[in-house]
């Protein structure tokens, strides 16, 4: 009855108003993007906040799907801060909050907004630390399914209908930003008529992270194969010390008869506009699984992704131009951010990356 009593509100408002509740990470963002776009489809007269950290605002700002970016902005938290934006956000008089997170911390965020419903999606492993007190879980037909199709069961709830094979991410990538970037390569000397071959090292997890060494033999053996432009990307301090990683894989290149290193880094040197808009420009992505592993499935970038301890099924690239390489053991999935082990990993192999790498090239 209630799911009755919301999709006839929706319908019948002239402009009601919906709280986008995902406030990070950057691939948490991306996979609520189906969703939400689904949602703007079917009530294209609503009018669509999304809530989001000072991080991760960059991927959805000026985007068509949104009407106001709300940011909270996590390194000015205080008691003031938080009166303020609950003001703010009561203020919006929001009929719809929908909880793509699913944690305490998007749960609070729905408790200060406080609107008429309240709806949230399963997430990846459901709704935990109390969320599902706030608002209703919508849970998906499977439960062992995509995050991203977890979260289309809530559009699926507000009736609408869609094509799991021919999803709309609705990631906007401005010229301006390809020309922003392109001024940066031509200053960091890269030509711009060769192809591109973007390398991101870093990860949230220490436990995802392919060993540095092998990213240094893979972009070796890349630029031994093919005459292309390789660019370095990462965060300016990235999840559990990814500063400096940047730095370990280029010492252990090997030197052109020059002495140089034919690598460009933009590690830290771009923002998420920019950064979306090098992947518009490039020819292939390899990477551990993290945010940007996913703006390269959004965008259909061709790409190779190295997973190891999470469940491909359900956080990994999603029907993409994704190559997918992970070998199976008997602890995985597990969510150990910290291993020091890492088997999972290391079992995968400069040959095999390489290889398909050369596919996509």
């Amino acid at each position: 009855m209630k799911q009755k009593k919301i999709t006839e509100y929706l319908n019948n408002n002239p402009k009601p108003k919906i709280l986008i509740v995902q406030p990070s990470r950057m691939g948490d963002i991306i996979f609520a993007l189906p969703a939400v776009s689904e949602i703007k489809k079917k009530y294209p007269h609503a009018h669509i906040s999304w809530i989001a950290d000072e991080r991760c605002a960059g991927i959805i700002k000026d985007n068509s799907l949104i009407d106001n970016l709300i940011v909270f902005d996590r390194t000015k938290i205080s008691l003031p801060y938080i009166i303020k934006m609950k003001k703010l956000l009561r203020a919006e008089k929001f009929d719809l909050s929908i909880d793509f997170h699913g944690l305490f911390k998007s749960a609070f965020i729905v408790m200060l907004a406080g609107a008429k419903y309240k709806l949230a999606s399963s997430s990846t492993n459901g709704m935990r630390e109390f969320s599902w007190l706030f608002s209703k879980e919508i849970k998906p037909d499977d439960k062992i399914s995509h995050c991203i199709q977890r979260h289309l069961a809530v559009a699926k709830y507000l009736g609408c209908e869609f094509d799991i094979n021919n999803l709309d991410y609705h990631l906007e990538v401005s010229d301006d930003s390809i020309s922003e970037v392109k001024e940066i390569l031509k200053k960091e000397n890269v030509d711009l008529n060769k192809k591109i071959v973007l390398v991101h090292p870093g990860g949230g997890w220490i436990s995802r992270r392919w060993p540095s060494e092998r990213f240094a033999e893979t972009i070796d053996l890349i630029n031994k194969n093919y005459d292309v432009n390789i660019i370095l990307i990462g965060g300016k301090e990235g999840g559990a010390s990814e500063k400096g990683l940047d730095e370990e894989i280029i010492s252990e290149l090997s030197e052109e008869q020059n002495g140089t290193k034919k690598i460009t880094n933009l590690t830290g040197k771009l923002s998420l506009k920019q950064l979306m808009a090098l992947f518009k420009i490039s020819g292939v992505f390899f990477a551990n699984e993290a945010g940007p592993m996913h703006i390269a499935t959004a965008l259909k970038v061709p790409a190779v992704a190295i997973l190891g301890p999470t469940d491909a099924k359900r956080t990994g690239p999603f029907k993409g131009n994704t190559k997918v390489i992970q070998k199976k053991i008997s602890c995985q999935p597990c969510r150990n951010r910290t291993c020091t082990k890492k088997d999972c990993m290391k079992l995968v192999c400069v040959e095999e990356v390489f290889e398909e790498i050369s596919k996509k090239l």
